[in-house]
Formats: C-alpha cells, structure tokens, sequence
C-alpha cells in the first residue's frame, strides 16, 4: 500500500470482544470513521455500541465510549502506527459487524 491509500476491514466480532488493527512497521494511518452493526440509544442520537481506543498491546486509553453521545458527535481523526494502534471493542452482549476505515498517511 501508498499513502494516500485507502485503509478499512469490516469483521465479525464476538460480543464483548476487540477488533485490532495494528499497521506494519513504518505505516502510519488516519483512522476517520468507525462503525457497528448495533447501536445505543434513540434517535436522532444512536451511536455505535461500541468503545474505540489506542492501543500498545498493553495498555488501552479510549477515545470513544459506547456510553458518550457527546464523545461520538466529533469528528474523528485518529493517528496509529504500529507501536500506538487501534483497539474497537464490542459493547454488545452478542456477535456484530464492526468496521473501520481511513487513509494511509506514510
């Protein structure tokens, strides 16, 4: 792949469990939208049941929770390589798509 590339998975995931996308070594991506199949809340504020956060293999700081409106109604523009990558974790009790997509930028 090239930067300027685009970058997206969609994957079933078992409840409660984590789809990782971790880039190779020397890859950098922006990550600007994330989706499920399953969504929290009534309209017109239904957002993804599902928590979003950088990862080290280690530790994990969330930067969109299942549980915020306020945190899904920003745009998102999340910056991962292959030492800080990305963790979508299912806030659902049962299997669901979730996704990602976004650009490679080196």
């Amino acid at each position: 792949m090239a930067r300027g590339d685009v970058v997206s998975d969609i994957q079933s995931i078992a409840g409660a469990a984590n789809l990782d996308f971790q880039p190779a070594a020397g890859v950098e991506v922006m990550i600007t939208e994330v989706g499920s199949g399953n969504f929290t809340g009534t309209l017109p504020d239904k957002i993804p049941n599902v928590s979003v956060a950088l990862y080290n293999g280690t530790l994990a700081s969330f930067l969109r929770d299942n549980g915020s409106t306020q945190l899904w109604t920003k745009e998102m523009r999340i910056f991962i390589n292959n030492t800080r990558y990305l963790r979508i974790t299912n806030g659902s009790g049962s299997n669901q798509s979730l996704s990602y997509c976004g650009v490679q930028t080196k």
